[in-house]
């Protein structure tokens, strides 16, 4: 599964939301993380209906905020992971 962080460098939220999401992925083999920085990007980011940062896209649907936790950041993320029970899911 593919997970588009939309970012901007100079973001220290930005910064903080990537390290999370690189430990879960690091727990979950299948999903694949794609960093897109918005302001090298902006017709993309654009087309993708980016409008803050940072935001986590999965599919179409995004996951946006002042203040992602780790625990919402999972939420989203298992929300949308397949019913595929040879899968594991990562504790809390």
């Amino acid at each position: 599964m593919k997970i588009e962080l939309y970012r901007t460098i100079l973001c220290p939220r930005c910064l903080y939301v990537s390290r999370t999401l690189k430990k879960i992925v690091a727990d979950i083999p299948h999903l694949e993380l794609e960093t897109i920085e918005v302001a090298a990007n902006l017709t993309r980011s654009r087309q993708a209906g980016i409008k803050t940062v940072p935001t986590i896209k999965i599919g179409n649907h995004a996951l946006t905020g002042l203040v992602l936790t780790p625990r919402t950041i999972r939420r989203f993320i298992e929300q949308h992971l397949p019913d595929d029970p040879e899968q594991t899911r990562p504790g809390y």
